[in-house]
């Protein structure tokens, strides 16, 4: 009987109290769900040692938009708890150029196939940030400028 209980108790959790849901923000700027979820953003911006000057300063420019005090990060490696930058790494050939953001509580990923797109992400994520308790949030989800097959 106590089992039985526990397992009705269980699935009315699991039916009755909402999930959190992921983002998906296509090219039209609209969300695709009604629900978004935001996380506070401590995080530094991050990018590869090697990047050019002008990643560099398109880097420092998103570190000021998300008021993050801490300093831009240059590194060998994607750092995981920042916001990490990828510009050109990948180009498919023939490609249609464009960017897409990954945001999660723990960290993200920015991937541009080059600075043009680098410029369009920053100013996205941009318009997309809260400022809550004078604390930077960004939704949680994908971001893109790609077409988008399909939600899970």
């Amino acid at each position: 009987m106590v089992r039985l209980f526990i397992f009705y108790l269980s699935l009315f959790g699991f039916l009755i109290l909402p999930a959190s849901e992921s983002i998906v923000v296509s090219q039209t700027g609209q969300f695709k769900n009604s629900r978004q979820t935001f996380a506070a953003w401590p995080w530094p911006v991050a990018l590869p040692s090697d990047s050019s000057p002008e990643i560099k300063a398109a880097a420092d420019r998103l570190s000021k938009a998300l008021k993050n005090p801490l300093a831009v990060i240059q590194t060998d490696q994607n750092p995981v708890c920042a916001l990490w930058l990828e510009v050109g790494l990948w180009k498919p050939n023939p490609s249609t150029p464009g960017y897409v953001i990954l945001i999660q509580p723990g960290g993200g990923q920015i991937i541009a196939s080059d600075l043009k797109q680098l410029e369009k992400a920053i100013s996205r994520l941009n318009q997309l940030k809260r400022i809550r308790n004078g604390k930077t949030e960004l939704p949680i989800g994908v971001i893109t400028s790609y077409p988008t097959i399909s939600e899970s």
